[in-house]
């Protein structure tokens, strides 16, 4: 009964922190969607503290508070039906982010901090796929969606999802190299210089030029290539997106030279 009162206790609060993490937003997509200070850490660090049922309850119970604090962006949707409403619900919010309770299932089965990255990565990955159906689905009133709506959605969705997730990996890894919050009371994290800190930010740094190809190449090939015929239209560069190309290209870069001059760091320490 202490054990899980106690739990409860610590996940409103965790929760309070991630809804004030969640307001703290460094960019604010026009059409929905921003990058935040790290807000789902909070639901990261209580899932791996607690396991999958506590974990899994907490981000559930985040997603209500994000879904509540979101409704006015129902009042856009083209096609306002239950089904709409239901799936923008569950996709933009219920699913999205309770997805990030999934970490608890990584306690005891790997290391602290790799468990945190990792899972804040796959569930950040899920999010994504989530925001993306909901873009050609409930955001287009359910028509059939054209190769330039898949795109669009895929873009559009990445040029604030892939920052998010790098931002939410980073503190994470930085604040478990300092702080130990898998025992019962946190405690100062031991100075741990091992291969697998250091394979684990040089996988960070080449995810981060890794999505930024991807996205980059995704918002120029959705302008200059016809998704009927293939054709390559070189006037429709003057159409593409270069604010997000820009942020999306300078944010990724920059971590991944912060993760390798990290890692260089390390091993010279080492």
């Amino acid at each position: 009964m202490k054990k899980n009162t106690l739990a409860l206790c610590e996940a409103g609060i965790m929760i309070a922190f991630s809804t004030v993490l969640a307001m703290l937003k460094l960019i604010d997509m026009p059409y929905g969607g921003s990058v935040t200070f790290a807000q789902m850490l909070p639901i990261l660090i209580f899932a791996y503290r607690h396991g999958p049922k506590y974990g899994m309850g907490a981000a559930l119970t985040a997603s209500v508070v994000q879904l509540l604090l979101g409704l006015e962006n129902f009042s856009y949707l083209p096609l306002i039906s239950w089904y709409s409403v239901v799936v923008l619900a569950l996709l933009d919010y219920v699913v999205a982010y309770s997805a990030f309770g999934i970490v608890g299932f990584f306690k005891k089965k790997m290391d602290y901090s790799k468990a945190m990255v990792l899972g804040g990565l796959l569930a950040s990955v899920i999010r994504y796929v989530c925001h993306v159906v909901s873009g050609f689905t409930a955001w287009t009133a359910f028509e059939i969606p054209s190769s330039a709506v898949l795109i669009y959605s895929l873009g559009y969705n990445a040029t604030y999802m892939i920052p998010e997730t790098i931002v939410l990996c980073a503190v994470a890894y930085f604040f478990c190299s300092s702080v130990d919050v898998s025992k019962n009371i946190p405690s100062r994290a031991k100075r741990q210089e091992s291969e697998s800190a250091i394979s684990l930010m040089k996988i960070l740094a080449g995810f981060a030029i890794l999505v930024a190809v991807i996205v980059d190449t995704v918002l120029v090939f959705s302008h200059i290539q016809d998704g009927e015929t293939g054709d390559f239209i070189l006037s429709g560069l003057g159409e593409v997106n270069w604010i997000a190309f820009t942020v999306v290209t300078v944010v990724s870069v920059g971590v991944a030279m912060l993760f390798y001059i990290l890692d260089k760091k390390k091993q010279k320490q080492k």
